[in-house]
């Protein structure tokens, strides 16, 4: 199937003839006859007076090759993020990132993961982010520059990642909890870092006794950002406002 795949995906725009199809797909003439009969009897492909056409079911199945081999080869692409995230709500999607671009930690350069964060989280028109890891320095000094300039975002963090942020720095936490601008949630199921900042979608994967960057990956396809702020409002729905006076008071 995945060799005939470009068959169907050639022929669901309109019909073809098999010499058509010799020429398009560079195929020999017994292997489009072959391969024209085998999709007529799965009854992914019909003939028509003015050639071969794929059926609605053909074209389920080209989708789902392409589909597929996206995933293998964002999968391959990703390895390094997915050494340290196995959640399905990334794998089950992960060829929507076929494209992405991969930022991996080195010794050589060990904040390569978190730079496109910074890039991106300086100036927005809408920043949504979910956490699951004590935030960077520099993404914290950021953070409490927006929250002195009353710039809005919002962020949906982990109990741990809230705790790894309040004993980094008590005086960064509390500027940037108590700010008015700052929309800051709770929820202690986030299967990963991953931030919406206008068009971009970056997914971060942290280490997980170290909790420094190991690889994050951005993209700007529609389809991808689609996916994630359906994410993001699924886990809004469950989380809780950040109440900064109750965290103190349960610390004391």
């Amino acid at each position: 199937m995945l060799d005939q795949a470009p068959l169907l995906a050639a022929t669901r725009d309109g019909p073809l003839d098999r010499s058509t199809l010799q020429d398009e797909l560079d195929i020999s003439r017994a292997t489009a006859y072959r391969w024209t009969s085998a999709l007529t009897d799965e009854q992914l492909l019909e003939q028509t007076p003015a050639g071969y056409q794929t059926t609605g079911a053909g074209c389920a199945v080209a989708d789902a090759v392409s589909r597929f081999e996206r995933t293998i080869a964002a999968v391959d692409q990703l390895e390094p993020l997915l050494a340290q995230i196995s959640a399905p709500e990334l794998t089950r999607h992960v060829h929507l990132f076929a494209d992405a671009d991969l930022h991996v930690a080195t010794p050589q350069h060990p904040n390569a993961p978190i730079e496109p964060w910074l890039e991106h989280f300086t100036s927005f028109d809408r920043s949504r982010s979910l956490v699951v890891a004590g935030c960077p320095p520099k993404i914290t000094e950021q953070g409490i520059e927006h929250a002195q300039n009353d710039v809005d975002f919002e962020a949906i963090c982990t109990p741990l990642a809230l705790e790894a942020d309040r004993n980094a720095s008590k005086n960064a936490f509390d500027t940037i909890a108590s700010a008015d601008a700052p929309d800051l949630y709770t929820h202690p199921g986030l299967p990963f870092t991953m931030g919406i900042i206008d068009d971009v979608v970056i997914v971060g994967g942290f280490d997980d006794e170290t909790s420094l960057p190991v690889a994050s990956v951005t993209t700007d396809d529609p389809e991808a950002r689609e996916w994630a702020v359906d994410l993001y409002r699924r886990y809004k729905r469950d989380a809780v406002p950040l109440d900064l006076a109750e965290m103190n008071a349960e610390t004391r």
